[in-house]
């Protein structure tokens, strides 16, 4: 009886120190989900605030690095084209991969293209499904507007990076870009699916460069 109550207490301490390291470990990725969504934050209010100066061209050299960096892009790109990802060839996956990228970059790139007192507040962290953090945000206007953005974020190789927004802290990326983009891959295949995202990326550009938006 004795050694039945020892190894019950046993069994206890062993069950309350794996619930520490859980609990330890589910912070930890909270908190660098956190950082990595603050610190890419950090960089849009730096682009925004040298928007003019630096120009369409600037702005997207700036932003190349630290969205690869926060975003796992080929991630994205193979969500967002759902059940066609696994026909396509790994050389249309590259070409997919790249087309996205530079279209995501020249998203940015052109709408945060000045500054006029926004900031970016994290509203709340929290676990989300399948292993993802939810990064809860706000671009907060100088009017006082504010505008919800919700990442999604998984951890890859030790690292959190967003595999989804949450625009306006409803509206999927994600989902809308797949509808999107299944539509054109049934009727034009990858190819079509490719021109398209390097026809918006041209358009973006040419129009951040036209004679109203140069600095």
């Amino acid at each position: 009886m004795a050694r039945f109550h020892r190894i019950k207490r046993l069994a206890t301490v062993i069950a309350l120190g794996l619930g520490v390291l859980i609990t330890f470990s589910a912070n930890a990725g909270q908190e660098s989900a956190r950082l990595a969504i603050e610190r890419f934050h950090d960089t849009l209010l730096s682009v925004m605030k040298e928007a003019k100066n630096l120009g369409y061209e600037g702005r997207f050299e700036w932003l190349t690095p630290v969205i690869k960096e926060s975003f796992n892009l080929p991630f994205m790109t193979s969500r967002s084209t759902g059940h066609h990802w696994k026909k396509a060839s790994n050389g249309d996956h590259q070409r997919l991969i790249d087309a996205f990228t530079y279209m995501t970059i020249a998203n940015y790139a052109s709408r945060f293209d000045g500054y006029s007192g926004e900031i970016f507040e994290t509203v709340e962290v929290k676990e989300g499904p399948r292993d993802s953090i939810l990064v809860k945000t706000q671009i907060v206007k100088d009017d006082g507007e504010k505008v919800a953005l919700n990442y999604v974020m998984r951890e890859f190789d030790g690292q959190w990076q967003v595999v989804d927004i949450f625009l306006k802290g409803t509206f999927s990326e994600l989902a809308t870009r797949k509808s999107e983009y299944s539509s054109l891959i049934r009727n034009g295949g990858f190819p079509k699916l490719i021109a398209r995202m390097k026809e918006k990326t041209k358009k973006i550009r040419n129009k951040s460069q036209a004679p109203d938006n140069a600095p």
